[in-house]
C-alpha cells in the first residue's frame, strides 16, 4: 500500500476539470501542437510528464520520503492546482525573459488541462492501465506516416539538439548509415504496432486522430486541424497558429549526403514508399 505522505499541497482544493492527452511518438509534430494548445486562453498542456529527464519526474522517481503512486503523480497534473500555478509562473518567467507577452491563466477560466507523452513512455513507465481506466481523458492521437522522414528528423535532433524553434534552423547534410537506418526503421514499425495495441484498449475514450502529413500540408490545413482540436476539447475555435517552424522542410536529396546510396538501398524494400517526397 502506498504511503499517505503525498504532499497535500499537490492536491489541495482539487476541482473537477476536463482532461486531455496528446498521445504520440517522437518527431511527429507534438511540440507544435502542444504550443498551439497553450496559446489558447482556455487550455493548458504541460507537455511530457513521463520523460525521465524532466524535473517533476526526477523528483517523483527519487523521492524516498513521499513514495507516490503513479496515479498520484499523474493526478497531480490532471487535477491539482500546485502544478497548474507552478507551470503558469514558469511560463510567465520564460516569456518575460524572451521578451514575449505574458499570458498568465487562472485555474477557474481553463476548460481542459492535459499532457503530452509518447506511447513508448506510457508503455515503459507502466501507466497504460491509468489511462484505460479513465475514459474521461480525451485523447488526441498525433501520428506520422512517413517513418523515413521521422527517422531523419531524429538524426538531426541528435545532431543539433533542437527539438523546436521559432527560427529557421540551418542544417548540414548528413551521411546515413544504411544498416543503422534499417534497424531503426524496424524498431519504429514495432513501436507503431505497440501504439495500435494501446489504442485498442481505449475503447471508452473520445479519440481525435491527426496525421502529421495532413496537419502540416498547408497553412490552411494547420488552422483547420487546430479548429477541430479546439472543438474536440470544448473550447472556442480561435484561429491560432504556433510560431514554431519545421526543422527539416528540405527534400531528402538536400538532407542526405550519400543520397544515391540511400535511394538505391531503399528501392525494392518495404520502405521505398517513403521516398515519394524526395524530389
Amino acid at each position: 500500500m502506498q504511503s499517505s505522505l503525498f504532499p497535500i499541497f499537490f492536491t489541495y482544493m482539487t476541482l473537477l476539470m476536463h482532461n486531455h492527452i496528446i498521445l504520440t511518438s517522437g518527431r511527429s509534430g507534438s511540440n507544435y501542437l502542444t504550443n498551439v494548445l497553450n496559446l489558447h486562453p482556455q487550455l493548458v498542456n504541460y507537455g511530457e510528464v513521463l520523460a525521465s529527464m524532466i524535473v517533476p519526474y526526477k523528483l517523483y522517481a527519487r523521492c524516498k520520503l513521499c513514495p507516490w503512486s503513479k496515479e498520484q503523480y499523474l493526478n497531480a497534473f490532471y487535477q491539482g492546482k500546485f502544478f497548474f500555478y507552478t507551470g503558469q509562473l514558469y511560463s510567465a518567467y520564460a516569456h518575460r525573459k524572451a521578451g514575449k507577452p505574458v499570458n498568465f491563466k487562472k485555474y477557474r477560466t481553463v476548460v481542459s488541462v492535459g499532457t503530452k507523452d509518447f506511447f513508448l513512455n506510457v508503455k515503459n513507465k507502466q501507466v497504460v492501465d491509468y489511462y484505460t481506466s479513465r475514459p474521461e481523458i480525451a485523447v488526441i492521437y498525433l501520428h506520422r506516416g512517413n517513418l523515413l522522414r521521422r527517422y531523419l528528423s531524429m538524426i538531426f535532433l541528435r545532431k543539433t539538439q533542437i527539438a523546436a524553434s521559432e527560427k529557421t534552423v540551418a542544417v548540414q547534410k548528413v551521411v546515413i548509415d544504411m544498416a543503422q537506418m534499417s534497424e531503426s526503421l524496424k524498431v519504429m514499425e514495432q513501436e507503431i504496432a505497440d501504439e495500435q495495441h494501446i489504442l485498442t484498449l481505449l475503447t471508452k475514450h473520445r479519440i481525435l486522430p491527426i496525421r502529421y502529413e495532413d496537419y502540416f500540408s498547408s497553412e490552411q490545413a494547420i488552422l483547420d486541424h487546430n479548429r477541430q482540436v479546439f472543438e474536440f476539447l470544448g473550447v472556442e475555435p480561435i484561429p491560432i497558429k504556433s510560431q514554431h517552424k519545421k526543422i527539416l522542410p528540405q527534400t531528402l536529396p538536400d538532407l542526405v549526403e550519400n543520397y544515391a546510396e540511400f535511394k538505391d538501398f531503399l528501392q525494392g524494400s518495404p520502405y521505398e514508399k517513403y521516398l515519394q517526397d524526395a524530389d
